[in-house]
């Protein structure tokens, strides 16, 4: 039986050292990857947002430390759990350096594993509140997928703590952006609209897939704007979308309903698939 397992620069059950950067200063950024069969689906997106990401931080040579630190990623899996299905998280962070916020002239990138075995089950539809936490807007970090996650965490255990099952997390207007774990989408007739990332939220894979392809195969327009008070009104069908779980259809945010299931449950099916126009 297959458990889960762990690796620090490729060397299994490894640790990391207390003067990591990303541990002291979440200096870094992650991937969640889905794996299936020992293959991480729609590989070349998550290259794309990893060298997006070290490029914004600085990283050396961050495209080919992408492809590289990916590629080792997918070869550690396959000699260790060959042809497993589950989650493996990558996290890149700046290696070890001294105390303080200083960058270490000479960089040593350290990359973490973790991989879980089992894919996530389709689950039944999610019943959502507006949160109290807040996006914080950095347009610097536009759409990249940083350590510092404390947001998140929060809004997620708000809504549990309160008998939901995700969390809708609002710009500093009030604006809906994503939910704690994925990115938001609403279906207004044939339209999809999903809310802009360029100065707060992460610029998700699957999201980035149904913009660029899986909408237009099925039919659909897409658009990305502001989340006001009248699309929600106006909207028939609403979904959050990771990596992980792929599309998971929300029923109600607060006294909002989304009764229909159409195009959440068309989009199941493809999302995890690579495709380009």
């Amino acid at each position: 039986m297959v458990k889960e397992t762990f690796w620090v620069n490729g060397v299994a059950n490894a640790e990391v050292p207390p003067d990591d950067r990303g541990l002291c200063l979440a200096d870094g950024v992650f991937e969640t990857l889905r794996v299936e069969l020992g293959v991480v689906s729609c590989k070349r997106r998550h290259v794309q947002r990893l060298g997006r990401g070290l490029q914004v931080l600085n990283f050396p040579a961050p495209e080919q430390t992408a492809l590289t630190l990916i590629n080792e990623a997918e070869k550690a899996l396959k000699t260790t759990v060959a042809h497993a299905s589950g989650t493996l998280r990558l996290t890149v962070t700046r290696g070890s350096g001294p105390r303080g916020y200083k960058v270490p002239q000479r960089q040593t990138p350290r990359s973490i594993l973790r991989f879980s075995p089992g894919l996530v089950k389709a689950e039944s539809p999610s019943l959502v509140t507006v949160s109290r936490v807040r996006w914080s807007t950095q347009p610097f970090f536009q759409g990249c997928k940083l350590l510092a996650r404390t947001e998140q965490v929060m809004a997620l255990d708000e809504a549990c703590r309160r008998g939901f099952t995700d969390a809708i997390m609002c710009d500093s207007s009030g604006s809906w952006v994503s939910t704690a774990s994925g990115n938001l989408f609403l279906r207004v007739g044939t339209c999809f609209i999903t809310p802009p990332v360029n100065e707060v939220g992460i610029a998700g894979t699957r999201r980035e897939a149904i913009l660029d392809h899986w909408a237009k195969f099925l039919g659909y327009q897409v658009s990305i704007r502001k989340i006001t008070a009248d699309l929600v009104a106006s909207a028939e069908e609403a979904w959050s979308c990771n990596s992980v779980a792929g599309i998971r259809r929300i029923a109600s945010v607060d006294d909002s309903l989304f009764p229909e299931s159409a195009a959440s449950e068309a989009l199941s099916a493809l999302i995890h698939q690579e495709a380009s126009l």
